[in-house]
């Protein structure tokens, strides 16, 4: 009878280990707009010290909601081990959140990041779109970042004395669609 109980718990105890999400590895990470996000291992995520709603896509990527604000925090794992994380908010923000502390033995294991994407018709009319848009000369910001997609160009232009950068929308050909600040209003 022992033995049966024993085994019976051993069960259970392994369905809900099962039932874990297995993909996701402890972390914190800063998002522009002031959002905080924390991982336990396995889950479950915390935006700004409150519980998400946790789905899972598959081993590698997950998405956490905080139904407060509506943010929702994309997670996913790369081939080596390491996390990126980003978040989508409402009036279209959103942005790639920088993961703090991520250990000695994953950054010596990490590879050399790769040199980021070159997209020069979107970057010279996302300057010149935030140029005007922020009344500063075009020739003091800066493009950190370049991302193609399907639906478009997104760049992220950094503006002297913002506390987050700016985010340009482009077609292929540079046409900008939107211009936007990424951190929070009440910063700027």
């Amino acid at each position: 009878m022992k033995t049966s109980l024993v085994l019976c718990v051993s069960a259970v105890c392994a369905l809900a280990m099962a039932n874990a999400h297995a993909g996701l590895s402890q972390l914190n990470a800063t998002c522009p707009g002031g959002l905080d996000v924390h991982v336990d291992d396995g889950g479950p995520v915390y935006v700004n010290g409150k519980e998400a709603k946790l789905k899972r896509t598959n081993d590698n990527y997950f998405e956490a909601t905080d139904t407060r604000t509506g943010t929702v925090i994309s997670i996913s794992k790369n081939p080596d081990g390491s996390s990126d994380v980003s978040y989508t908010g409402k009036n279209r923000a959103n942005g790639v959140c920088t993961i703090a502390g991520a250990g000695k033995a994953m950054a010596t294991a990490a590879p050399a990041a790769a040199p980021r994407e070159k997209h020069p018709a979107a970057e010279k009319a996302c300057i010149a779109a935030v140029a005007k848009k922020t009344n500063v000369a075009a020739t003091k910001l800066s493009v950190t970042d370049a991302l193609g997609a399907q639906a478009g160009i997104m760049v992220s232009v950094e503006v002297p004395g913002a506390d987050a950068p700016w985010t340009c929308m482009t077609d292929r050909n540079g046409k900008v669609n939107n211009v936007s600040y990424s951190g929070s209003e009440g910063a700027l």
